[in-house]
């Protein structure tokens, strides 16, 4: 059976774990066009929600996609713990259980699949349906996540009817179907206005569970009722900046002006 079949055992109560700690040692991602996207980092993330800033092509998406599982490491390791056990998310023998732990958001993308559906309700069933999830157990988690996304109104309307920010909020609970600990999000509010970045933002953080995004909204990072716990700046691949999110806009806007200053 595995050394999470009791931790993630669908016949059981046995609870989920509260929070998961990624470790990355001397881990780095060459592309095969040769550019990399990560260089060798040594790094431990643990915190509740974890902001992940810097320009386009500073490898923000990189270090995402090392700690979901969508790439594994070109060198060195990275390793998701949850209690006693330990898995690899890049590993194709440990995906399956990496899936359960960890939620992914891409943006506003949603699987294609959700757009053949009739509805989003439908279209969340058959996702959850596909991963072996009990008729009851589905019907309870689809109407608990279209409530708490405030997604209801929108249960008997297809996927492409939706609006950017409905999108945006389908695309969070799409990756909360299996339940995960833990959500990687890139850009989860990219695109939106003002007023829909703050509906998405108050709707993600108000889950609970622990969180690691990446955004280029600075403003949104060092908001109070967020309450981010730690920001990890990335220029070139490399982390330059880990600290305080107001410490990390300090240190982005001195990147940016050091940069503006060789121009």
């Amino acid at each position: 059976m595995g050394i999470f079949s009791g931790l993630f055992s669908r016949r059981d109560n046995t609870p989920r774990p509260d929070h998961v700690t990624f470790t990355l040692a001397q881990a780095s991602y060459t592309y095969e066009d040769g550019n990399t996207g990560l260089h060798d980092t040594t790094l431990t993330l643990d915190t509740r929600r974890t902001a992940v800033i810097g320009l386009n092509g500073s490898g923000k998406t990189t270090l995402l996609k090392l700690l979901d599982g969508s790439l594994a490491p070109t060198s060195g390791s990275v390793t998701i713990s949850a209690g006693e056990h330990t898995l690899h998310p890049g590993s194709r023998k440990d995906r399956k259980h990496v899936e359960q732990l960890v939620g992914c958001v891409r943006r506003e993308e949603i699987p294609n699949s959700f757009y053949r559906s009739e509805n989003i309700a439908k279209a969340l069933d058959a996702h959850m349906q596909a991963r072996h999830i009990a008729d009851a157990e589905r019907q309870a988690r689809i109407g608990s996540l279209l409530a708490q996304l405030d997604l209801s109104v929108w249960r008997d309307r297809p996927a492409d009817a939706l609006d950017s920010e409905h999108r945006h909020l389908l695309a969070i609970a799409a990756a909360l179907c299996l339940n995960p600990t833990v959500l990687v999000a890139d850009e989860p509010t990219k695109g939106l206005d003002e007023i829909g970045t703050a509906h998405v933002a108050r709707a993600l953080f108000a889950l609970d569970r622990q969180v690691v995004f990446a955004t280029h909204d600075t403003d949104m990072i060092t908001r109070p009722e967020y309450a981010i716990d730690r920001a990890l700046l990335l220029d070139g691949g490399r982390i330059v900046f880990d600290g305080s999110p107001q410490d990390a806009v300090t240190a982005y806007t001195d990147l940016i002006r050091r940069m503006r200053d060789r121009v």
